[in-house]
């Protein structure tokens, strides 16, 4: 018969993982909650030139989610990614998550979204890059 008793260095290393991923979600439910409470208190329209700026930026697009799974596309979604910010002060190229593309006119990438990320788009997600 097998002997199924747990021995205490055990029980310390899955009480000590299970810490690690419980540190892990907060801290990423935390980053989220707080964008969120942000966007709360800001207006729901965009600005009247806004407009503007999502045409004169629209020479390539970075909406083509063909290579993404399922799970990646949910991500794009619920964290309401777009192509162009309703905001003029923030946009994925002043984040701290975005990764720039080597050439102007090129689609960058996120930290946190995968996929191709416009330099003028935008998600809840947000973080004002730090200079």
């Amino acid at each position: 018969m097998e002997d199924k008793r747990v021995t205490r260095r055990d029980f310390l290393l899955r009480v000590g993982a299970l810490g690690l991923v419980g540190l892990g979600s907060s801290a990423l439910l935390s980053a989220c909650g707080g964008q969120q409470q942000q966007q709360a208190a800001q207006p729901e329209t965009a600005p009247a030139d806004a407009d503007t700026a999502a045409t004169a930026s629209a020479e390539f697009s970075c909406t083509d989610v063909s290579g993404l799974t399922a799970e990646e596309i949910q991500m794009r979604e619920s964290l309401q990614y777009t192509d162009h910010s309703p905001y003029p002060d923030k946009t994925c190229a002043n984040c701290q998550l975005f990764i720039p593309a080597e050439s102007p006119n090129q689609c960058g990438a996120c930290q946190l979204i995968k996929g191709p990320i416009h330099p003028d788009g935008y998600c809840t997600s947000w973080v004002q890059k730090v200079s």
